[in-house]
């Protein structure tokens, strides 16, 4: 990952959390932007696993979270996508697992690479907490 650069959007160089949304559902990625944004977050987004490769150069710091929908395209999964940006920020960054698959496994695996697993569809009021719970330093 780059070096940060300064963030003169604050005027004191303070730094929003940041928060990686990877989901193959367009508008879901666009509403959690919007939603992240207006609680005061840095949001990056990908569509899949592959286009986050493509702009982690681009990353110029480790994020705070990682939001990702389990079921990504080309056999790709959110545990692809939070073992990758662990192992290349070199962090245990907490992760959140979206998904509307219910069966245990999901559970299972969730909690082995500890990460929250909220169900689809995600309320405002429970990704808000589960965000907040994580995210914050």
């Amino acid at each position: 990952m780059a070096e940060p650069a300064n963030d003169s959007t604050t005027g004191q160089g303070a730094e929003k959390p940041l928060i990686i949304v990877v989901d193959d559902d367009r508008s879901i990625v666009e509403g959690l932007a919007i939603l992240l944004d207006g609680w005061g977050y840095e949001v990056v987004t990908a569509l899949s696993a592959a286009a986050l490769e493509q702009r982690l150069e681009s990353i110029t710091r480790p994020p705070n979270l990682i939001i990702a929908d389990h079921y990504l395209p080309a056999g790709r999964t959110g545990r692809d996508v939070v073992e990758r940006l662990r192992a290349v920020t070199g962090q245990d960054i907490p992760a959140i697992i979206l998904t509307g698959d219910t069966t245990p496994e999901r559970r299972d695996e969730a909690q082995l690479l500890g990460c929250q697993l909220l169900l689809k569809p995600v309320q405002v009021g429970p990704l808000r907490e589960a965000v907040e719970a994580l995210s914050r330093p």
